[in-house]
C-alpha cells in the first residue's frame, strides 16, 4: 500500500503540465461614447494567437489583460511580445495559433528568457508571410517589370 502511494506521487510530479493562455501581439483603442476616454480593446483582426505561460499565482484571469508598457509586456513561447493576455487556454489545434508556439506548447516547454535590453521578436507581418508563401509556391523571387 505504501509503495503505491509513493509511486503515484512520483508519477504526478513527472507528468506536471504547464498551463498556457492565449495572447495577442497588439490591441486596439476605442473611444467610449459616454466619457470620451480611450479604452483598450482586443483587436478586430487578432492575427496570430500566441501561447503565454501562466504562473501558479496568476491563474484567476476573467477578462483580457492589457500591457501598455514595454516593461510589462509578456513573452510568448516563440519569443514574441504579448500585449494582450486572454482569459482562455491556448489551443495548439486552432488555425489562428502561432505555428512557432505550437511545438513548444506541446512539448511542455518554458517561456524563453528575454532581458529588458534585448529587442523583442517582432510579429510576422501578414503581407510578408503571404509573399514568402507565394515565393515558395512559384519557386523563386518575383521579377520586377522592365
Amino acid at each position: 500500500m505504501f509503495l503505491s502511494v509513493v509511486c503515484s506521487t512520483v508519477r504526478a510530479v513527472e507528468e506536471y503540465r504547464r498551463t498556457y493562455r492565449s495572447g495577442l501581439s497588439r490591441f486596439d483603442e476605442k473611444r467610449d461614447p459616454v466619457d470620451h476616454q480611450l479604452d483598450l480593446v482586443p483587436p478586430a483582426e487578432p492575427g496570430l494567437v500566441h501561447a503565454v505561460q501562466v504562473s501558479r499565482v496568476d491563474r484567476g484571469l476573467r477578462r483580457p489583460q492589457f500591457f501598455t508598457s514595454p516593461l510589462t509586456y509578456k513573452t510568448a513561447l516563440c519569443g514574441a511580445v504579448v500585449k494582450v493576455e486572454l482569459p482562455m487556454e491556448f489551443d495548439p489545434g486552432d488555425e489562428d495559433s502561432c505555428p512557432r508556439c505550437v511545438g513548444p506548447a506541446l512539448r511542455n516547454e518554458r517561456t524563453p528568457n528575454r532581458h529588458r535590453d534585448e529587442s523583442p521578436v517582432k510579429p510576422v507581418d501578414d503581407a510578408l508571410l503571404e509573399l514568402t508563401e507565394r515565393i515558395d509556391d512559384e519557386g523563386g523571387l518575383p521579377r520586377a517589370p522592365r
